[in-house]
């Protein structure tokens, strides 16, 4: 089969989950098919015609490059809705003998930033087949996590609400900047920062008495702007033949927003994550793990506060130790939580084996979590928000540590610091159990997912 992947750039130039996924599937895929990978290219300074370039191979993944893209726009929202669907000149001819050419089957699309809905039309006109994965909520949401300005999960979607969310989000020259070649140089470099994103107001208002926001107005303009913009992705989505949902809760949630959507629910991996399990052994201090990020969407504090309560009621057998790319530090406000710096993918199942749980507390509609999947592949318990699409795979396990409230997090916890052999118990259900998570079954899985209906 000759297929198609787009994402918006490869490692170690583009880093995160849905970036690793697409590689490795790609590399795995390529192992009995025709692979090529269409990435997002610079958007520093635009061409005046936008097609596909070769970029050379990696492997034998033949790798190509979108010239003039739409900007990403990253980890951000969208302060410029009409940059995000703008009118570019398309080299239909140069696409049209890429993808004949090279008889292209399946589109398989990572992430919908930076490539124009229209190449995507033209590509399923020439009948190949267009798939989607919900790596995240990108199209629906244009800040991307379904969270708004007040921190809470946003269930809406119109150009009234997405006004108001996406007010202070950096500029689309800012996003350009940080989306160029040169920025990833300098970057790389470490030498030092030429971007730091604009501080958002936390809040926004409207003339809606209803809501909780400060004492900023919106527009009639902004509010159509935004509307056009939702109606441009909606279009887009419809254009998808197979929705890979990664998660069930994803699949809910986007067909929450989009009812059209059809597809399968296969949880992802990365060739990383493979059956490394091993014996738990308990120590008289419990140590529990959170990794990535301490935005508010990712429930860093939630946590913290169940933590500091507890040592304030004299729990004091655990520590937290909080890998998110900070520097080595104590919290000043509670002793127990250690903040550790970053770490090298090859020292992963030293960070793992050296946990005893690891805390996934999600505020957003996390679409999966390969957090969750590595840790049980090192043979550690797991506590997740519901919110985590990978609660599909702890409740296999233990259906007890998934918690819907910070009162449920705290028991959880509690329980485990009055009765630590419970972690034990849980140990030994991931090491009865049958792994049967792996990259090579994985993409036997996506590959008949292409050939269905």
């Amino acid at each position: 089969m000759n297929i198609l992947h787009y994402t918006i750039g490869l490692p170690p130039a583009r880093r995160g989950g849905s970036v690793q996924y697409a590689y490795d599937l790609m590399r795995q895929q390529s192992r009995g098919n025709n692979v090529y990978a269409l990435v997002c290219g610079d958007t520093l300074f635009r061409g005046d015609v936008c097609k596909v370039k070769k970029s050379g191979k990696d492997g034998d993944v033949k790798v190509y490059s979108l010239s003039n893209p739409l900007t990403p726009t990253l980890i951000y929202g969208v302060s410029s809705p009409a940059e995000q669907h703008r009118n570019v000149r398309i080299d239909y001819d140069n696409i049209r003998n890429f993808i004949v050419d090279n008889e292209i089957a399946v589109m398989h699309i990572h992430t919908l930033m930076g490539l124009h809905k229209d190449i995507v039309k033209f590509i399923k006109s020439l009948g190949v087949k267009i798939v989607y994965t919900t790596h995240d909520f990108h199209g629906i949401c244009p800040h991307y996590n379904l969270i708004n300005q007040n921190g809470d999960l946003c269930n809406e979607a119109n150009g009234k609400v997405c006004a108001l969310c996406n007010l202070h989000e950096p500029s689309d020259r800012f996003l350009r900047i940080a989306n160029s070649h040169l920025y990833h140089l300098i970057k790389k470099s470490g030498i030092f920062k030429i971007l730091s994103k604009p501080k958002a107001k936390t809040n926004a208002k409207t003339e809606d008495k209803s809501c909780d926001y400060s004492s900023d107005i919106i527009s009639d303009e902004q509010i159509i702007e935004y509307d056009a913009l939702l109606n441009y992705y909606r279009e887009y989505f419809n254009l998808v033949d197979i929705f890979h949902f990664n998660s069930s809760q994803t699949k809910d949630v986007f067909q929450h927003f989009i009812p059209s959507a059809r597809g399968y629910v296969i949880p992802v991996i990365t060739s990383g994550i493979r059956d490394k399990r091993k014996n738990l052994t308990l120590k008289d201090t419990i140590v529990f793990g959170f990794i990535g990020s301490t935005n508010e969407y990712k429930g860093f504090s939630i946590l913290k506060t169940v933590m500091k309560e507890l040592y304030d009621n004299g729990h004091h057998n655990f520590k937290l130790r909080v890998y998110a790319g900070t520097t080595e530090s104590i919290d000043p406000e509670c002793p127990n939580i250690e903040y550790r710096p970053p770490y090298n993918y090859s020292e992963v199942s030293d960070v793992f084996y050296n946990l005893d749980c690891v805390v996934v507390p999600s505020k957003w509609y996390e679409t999966f979590s390969l957090v969750t999947l590595e840790a049980l592949g090192h043979g550690r318990p797991v506590i997740v928000s519901d919110h985590v699409g990978a609660k599909d795979v702890v409740r296999d396990y233990k259906e007890e540590y998934i918690f819907s409230s910070p009162d449920d997090l705290k028991n959880i916890i509690t329980d485990i610091l009055n009765f630590p052999k419970g972690l034990q118990y849980f140990n030994d259900l991931i090491l009865s159990k049958e792994w049967p998570f792996s990259i090579e079954k994985h993409s036997d899985d996506i590959i008949r997912m292409y050939g269905q209906n």
